[in-house]
């Protein structure tokens, strides 16, 4: 008699990664073709602190928890003010709860998939038929294993790429005045070693989502372990809202560092896959991963369908983007580190240079290539290619 293992897919994490991987399943296939799927969450509670944005120009499961959607985006600094507008593809959000309570209410009724909560995995290690994965509440042995968990120190180029290091603060503030059709993504802040601006989102005509937002080599230093404090509010943020508004009161906070760089994801054999921000789903560059996250998962439901439909039980990590703009994120990068300062003017530069389209489909991982050239045209030539060389001299591993 074959021997069963515990389950046929572990997917460690019930984030933006696991619970879409699970969620695309859920949606392609039917009960008696789905495997049996364990979503190992080390939380025992939910929470509601991250929000995801995104262009919405992509069929996804998760549409009826958009909570706004602005159809236009601006850029601010010194003065200057580019505006774009694409009421076809609005700017969008989700927050962390509407995400995780409409994916467990799709995966209600499969009998298929278990939550595993308040379990940390300690270690993956391939047998001869399965994996096996150490928890804390004891072994389980899975055909697959998909893991979705933040990725390793070791497994980022930090010297080339910044970490995106951010406090928001969602706000109630009557009357603030701000456009609730346009979304603010850059307004500039002054700084010389780092990339300094506020995010703003109007959530309705009486609360704002307002975020300091700091790309910085070194996420030790003080400019991030500032705002990385979870209920402190950052000195810089606290003169910005006492400068622009008035009679404000603190809902939530929301902070988080994002690997601003190109990332090596582990590899175990076949029949493991590194998935979410671990296996290099976000976009390097942006810090934007809901999208590619969606059409990973996609990706990936289909390879587990397969495996099910023929018993074949192997995964291959999805091509989620072309190798040329990965290559472009580098340089983009790379540039950013050693003329920080000039950042502001860049990104300016490129916004105001390109079509609301081409900047949904560039940011949104899914450019063409009139839309690369079109971006590479709206920069500097000289400082990119001073990147570029530097890039293709860059000692091995870096």
């Amino acid at each position: 008699m074959t021997r069963m293992p515990d389950t046929d897919v572990a997917i460690i994490g019930a984030g933006l990664a696991g619970l879409s991987i699970a969620t695309w399943l859920a949606e392609s296939g039917d009960g008696a073709t789905l495997p049996r799927v364990t979503l190992i969450e080390p939380r025992l509670e939910d929470a509601n602190e991250h929000t995801w944005c995104f262009w919405d120009q992509q069929p996804h499961p998760f549409r009826e928890a958009i909570c706004h959607r602005w159809p236009r985006w601006r850029l601010h600094h010194d003065g200057r003010v580019v505006e774009r507008e694409d009421p076809q593809a609005c700017y969008a959000m989700i927050s962390e709860d509407a995400l995780r309570k409409t994916a467990y209410r799709k995966l209600q009724g499969v009998n298929a998939c278990d939550v595993k909560r308040g379990t940390h995995v300690r270690s993956i290690s391939p047998g001869r038929d399965f994996l096996d994965v150490e928890t804390s509440r004891g072994s389980l042995e899975a055909r697959l294993v998909i893991d979705t968990r933040p990725p390793s120190l070791s497994s980022l180029s930090r010297q080339q790429g910044m970490w995106q290091v951010f406090h928001g603060l969602e706000l109630e503030v009557p009357g603030h005045g701000f456009d609730v059709t346009t979304a603010t993504l850059m307004d500039f802040q002054p700084s010389t070693d780092s990339i300094e601006f506020i995010y703003l989102l109007p959530l309705s005509s009486t609360r704002l989502l307002v975020e300091w937002t700091c790309f910085h080599v070194d996420r030790e230093a003080p400019t991030c372990r500032e705002l990385l404090t979870p209920e402190g509010l950052p000195d810089r943020l606290a003169h910005w809202l006492h400068q622009h508004l008035t009679g404000w009161t603190v809902i939530r906070h929301e902070t988080g560092c994002l690997p601003m760089m190109p990332v090596r994801p582990p590899t175990l054999d076949s029949r493991y896959l590194a998935a979410g921000v671990r296996g290099g789903w976000m976009r390097p560059s942006t810090g934007y991963s809901f999208e590619t996250c969606q059409r990973g998962a996609r990706a990936v439901s289909g390879q587990l369908l397969q495996a099910a439909a023929t018993g074949h039980w192997r995964l291959s990590a999805p091509r989620l983007r072309a190798p040329v703009l990965n290559w472009m994120d580098k340089v983009f990068l790379h540039a950013l580190r050693r003329q920080p300062e000039r950042a502001p003017e860049w990104f300016m530069q490129m916004f105001d240079a390109t079509q609301a389209a081409q900047q949904r489909r560039f940011l949104g991982d899914t450019p063409g290539w009139i839309d690369m050239l079109a971006m590479m045209r709206a920069l500097p030539s000289a400082p990119f290619l001073k990147a570029a060389l530097a890039m293709a001299i860059l000692p091995a591993g870096r």
